[in-house]
């Protein structure tokens, strides 16, 4: 009979150098962890950069089309002033030369078409002028009205204070023409056109002379 005598399993193995050797591994991980880890921090950065600059490639896409934009906005308003003020001028050389009934067509058109423009306030203005020049006094009248509605601080607000008075004249409505003539002596008593004014009034309105003593006894 054979007798086997029992022997631990690890009796053959060397335990430090396995120890060792794992040790080894776990360092190898911990290296590669670390270059997969920088790798992936890389790759996030480069992520972010290409995201900023498609951001920033937008952006100026963007600013490139509202240039565009605005340019094209600009160039329209121009010609848009150009023809506006053609019309208006020659508007204004028709009044000048008498062509009452072709200068009020401008300035209609003119108002119809470009009522928000810079010389919207002055073409209603003159149309107003043109309309007394041609003896249409009713028309002068509510032209002259309406301009000074819209126009209440407009630099011909004083003058069209004046005109207006001219037409209630003509139309014998002085009671209105002498009270707007004082108010606009009240309220512009240095104005180019008071000394117009004041003969108008003075001559709608003359002063009564005072009587004599004798005549005031008789």
């Amino acid at each position: 009979m054979v007798a086997f005598s029992w022997q631990p399993v690890s009796a053959g193995i060397n335990t430090e150098k396995v120890i060792v050797d794992h040790n080894k591994k776990i360092k190898r991980l911990v290296r590669a962890n670390k270059s997969l880890k920088g790798k992936i921090e890389q790759l996030e950065q480069q992520q972010q950069e290409s995201r900023q600059k498609i951001t920033e490639l937008f952006n100026l896409m963007e600013y490139k089309k509202s240039s565009a934009v605005v340019e094209q906005t600009m160039l329209r308003v121009r010609e848009h002033n150009k023809k506006a003020k053609k019309i208006y001028t020659n508007a204004r050389s028709l009044l000048v030369t008498d062509q009452y009934e072709q200068a009020v067509s401008l300035f209609k058109q003119y108002l119809d078409i470009y009522p928000d423009n810079n010389h919207a306030s002055d073409a209603h203005y003159w149309l107003a002028k043109t309309y007394l020049a041609q003896g249409q006094h009713t028309l002068a009248k509510n032209t002259f009205v309406a301009f000074q509605q819209n126009s209440p601080l407009h630099h011909k607000y004083a003058n069209s204070l004046f005109e207006l008075a001219r037409v209630y004249v003509e139309l014998k409505q002085t009671d209105q023409a002498k009270k707007l003539l004082e108010s606009m002596l009240d309220k512009f008593p240095s104005h180019r056109v008071a000394d117009r004014a004041q003969q108008l009034l003075s001559k709608i309105a003359p002063i009564k002379p005072i009587a004599s003593e004798s005549e005031q006894l008789n």
